[in-house]
């Protein structure tokens, strides 16, 4: 499960279940695991209040969620208009395991 998009759709069922005490092995077992990739996604469109691609200098490019473990990476991505697209990717700096940088590269 891990990298299709539903650790936090599952994590908040985990959160209900233990608050109801309704036990499940599945989301415990879900929960357990180590989520090496953490993405998010910061919407800007909600409103189409403004037309981005016509004025990209209105774009605020931040916010979202970082890495969960100190071997893997948080990433966050913005796309605001058409043709623009905005992404960051965090990681823990003393790891020798990971590297922002060349994760980046491989996206490119």
């Amino acid at each position: 499960m891990i990298g299709l998009g539903i650790d936090r759709h599952l994590f908040c069922l985990y959160v209900v279940s233990r608050g109801k005490n309704i036990p499940s092995k599945f989301l415990e077992s879900v929960v357990s695991e180590s989520w090496k990739l953490s993405t998010s996604q910061t919407p800007t469109q909600q409103t189409g209040r403004i037309d981005y691609n016509n004025n990209p200098d209105r774009i605020s490019p931040g916010g979202g969620f970082g890495f969960v473990i100190k071997d893997g990476y948080g990433v966050f991505y913005i796309i605001p208009g058409d043709n623009i697209l905005y992404f960051y990717v965090l990681s823990f700096h003393s790891s020798s395991r990971i590297n922002s940088r060349r994760f980046v590269k491989n996206i490119k």
